[in-house]
Parts: structure tokens; sequence; C-alpha cells
């Protein structure tokens, strides 16, 4: 791996700017890390040796899937090809896992995790039951980013979020902690948008059936990647407008849709949803436990970025149907968990704060 590029398929993207939302401090440590392994040495450790790679949720679902897919392709690129097993461990929104890796698995690089986006950020807005300091864990990388967009329905009385200043529009969503109310309060309470928040739906399927139906107007944030796979024709036939998208940079089939943290005035603002939307640039992240040995850390780093970049796993998940958008390496993942921990509480105070008062 090339502290140099970041590699995507065929495209090579320079690091300064595949690494542009996180601070000078931050990038500094990202291209630190990493040290050569000599081949002899991996192959000595991994070869015959088992490898646990847990998930922090159930079978079948999204974490799940992804792990699935990734303990094949990291035991063909891991020297040595030692034999990756998953295991499933749910609990508390993936703290069961990193609770585990942090304070009970080996420290040899033979017991890894993937776990929510939740988990780098919880020690900050749950310490109570998070315990672990993230930046203690050795970070491997994330397979992919999970970009949101919001949109309206054809019929809605805005065409752009720019409208919602000074026109009302009635937006679906299932509760707060979910990133579809979660964004609109934030939008709402930090610039002034005229948004009716309407909760309570099971699953973003019912805010979508409640839009066709004209119950809602619009949903604030939801994949994108679920809404060209699921309502392809939404797009295709302009059922639907885009009004925003929820990322630190666009996406390239949205050129004119904004980012909803450009719209920040504030460095106050700002922070609160840099701290935010960060989940979704860390979408499916994986990590061991503190204190692995260097050598063991970058071998580890290596083969997962050598495993998602073959084109036998990307033909494989692009199959199943799982996004692999601008996967992180672990030097990045680790850079951008250090700048999120250094979030100042009273940011991440007034972002609670905005939440409970919606819950009231």
């Amino acid at each position: 791996m090339s502290s140099g590029t970041f590699t995507t398929g065929t495209h090579r993207t320079p690091v300064s700017s595949r690494l542009g939302w996180l601070s000078a401090a931050a990038l500094a440590v990202a291209l630190s890390g990493g040290a050569i392994v000599p081949r002899a040495t991996a192959d000595d450790f991994y070869k015959g040796k088992e490898v646990r790679l847990i998930v922090s949720t159930t079978p079948g679902g999204a974490y799940d899937n992804y792990a699935r897919l990734l303990a094949p392709a990291l035991a063909e690129h891991l020297p040595g090809h030692p034999t990756v097993i998953v295991q499933n461990m749910p609990g508390a929104g993936g703290l069961k896992t990193a609770n585990y890796i942090y304070a009970a698995a080996p420290r040899d690089g033979t017991v890894i995790a993937g776990t929510h986006s939740s988990v780098p950020t919880a020690p900050l807005t749950t310490p109570e039951v998070a315990r672990f300091d993230a930046n203690k864990l050795s970070w491997i990388g994330s397979i992919t980013s999970d970009p949101f967009v919001g949109y309206v329905w054809h019929t809605a009385p805005i065409k752009t979020l720019n409208d919602a200043r000074t026109t009302e529009v009635i937006i679906g969503g299932i509760s707060v902690g979910t990133a579809g109310v979660d964004y609109a309060i934030l939008a709402r309470d930090m610039f002034g948008l005229k948004l009716k928040i309407v909760t309570g739906y099971k699953g973003s399927n019912d805010v979508k059936l409640a839009m066709e139906s004209g119950e809602v107007q619009g949903t604030f944030a939801n994949g994108w990647t679920s809404l060209n796979t699921a309502q392809p024709d939404w797009l295709r036939d302009k059922k639907i407008r885009i009004i925003v998208q929820h990322g630190f940079k666009k996406l390239p089939e949205l050129p004119d849709v904004p980012l909803l943290i450009d719209f920040a005035q504030t460095d106050a603002d700002r922070q609160a949803l840099f701290f935010t939307l960060a989940r979704q640039v860390i979408a499916k992240p994986y990590f061991g436990p503190p204190e692995l040995p260097a050598e063991r850390l970058a071998t580890l780093r290596r083969a997962f970025d050598d495993a998602i970049h073959d084109p036998k796993f990307v033909a494989t998940g692009t199959k199943a149907g799982l996004s692999l958008i601008d996967p992180m390496t672990g030097e990045e993942l680790a850079a951008l968990v250090r700048q999120l921990s250094e979030t100042p509480p009273s940011v991440i105070g007034r972002i609670d704060g905005m939440l409970k008062a919606f819950k009231k």
C-alpha cells in the first residue's frame, strides 16, 4: 500500500484529495503509519492459524453480509493464508463487540471485528456503556461509505433545499436516532428551515409509501445505494427531486445538489455536522484490539486493502447488491477517529440537546 495514493478499482486518487475533510494534523497521522513487514515474518505467524472475524449483528443483516464477503478475501490476501471465520456477537448497537475486543480479545491479530458505524464515536455519546478508548483500537479500514441523500416527491412545494427557508415541507421519518430524523432536526434548528417532521414510521419503506400516497412530502435522509436499487424508476421518471446530500464530498452523479455541511455558517455548526455525518464515511469499520504489534497491524491493513480492491471481491459484492463506495485505509480511519475524539463536549451537548428537545 502506497502512502501517496489511494486506489479504488483502476482509479488512483491522491491522498491529499481523498482526505480533504481531515485536519492537517489528522492527515499527518494518516500518512505516518503502516510499517513494511518482511513477508517471511508474516507468513510464519499466520500460516496454519484461525482468524476470528466478529461481526456486531445477527446473521443476515448488512454488517454480517459485508463480513462474510470479506472473510474469504482476507484469508486469500493474508500471508500464510489462515482460515478466517465469521462469528456473530450482537448487542448494544455494536458496543458488546467493541467492549469485548478492547478488553478481552487476544492481542495478536487473530481476532478482529466489524461493527456498527456508531462505534468510533460511542465513547463520546454514550460513555456509560462504551467502555473503550476508540483511539487505542487498532483500526484496519472500512469497506465502504454510505452516502445519504434527502429528497421530496415531485408534487412537493419546494424544488431546492433553499426553498425550505420560506416554504414548509412535510418530512417523514422513523424516530430520533435515525439519520432521516436526526439530520432533519439539525437542519431545521441550525438553519431555520421550515421542516415539519413527522415520525412513527416503522421503516424507510413505510416512509416511501407515505410519500407516494401524499401523507408526507419527502424524506431527509435515505441511502443513495438503496434508492438506486429499490426505486430506480423514481430517478428515471423524475418522481422525486433530490434536494440535499449528507457527506463530505458530492456524489459524481449529483454535482448540482448541495451538501448539508455547506450550509454551515459557523464553526460550531460545522463541528456538529462533521461529528454527526462522519458515520456515513466510516460506514463499515474494521478493527483489532489495542496494542497489536505494529508489524501485525500493518499486515492486516495491507491484506484488507488488497482484499477489498481485488476484482473478484468487487464483482461478488456488486452482484450481491453491496455498495463499495470510497473504502478507507486503516491509516485514514484512525486519523478520522482521532479527529472525532477531539470534538468539544459543548458540540456534542448541543447535538444531544436538539434531539432531546424534539422528543419532548
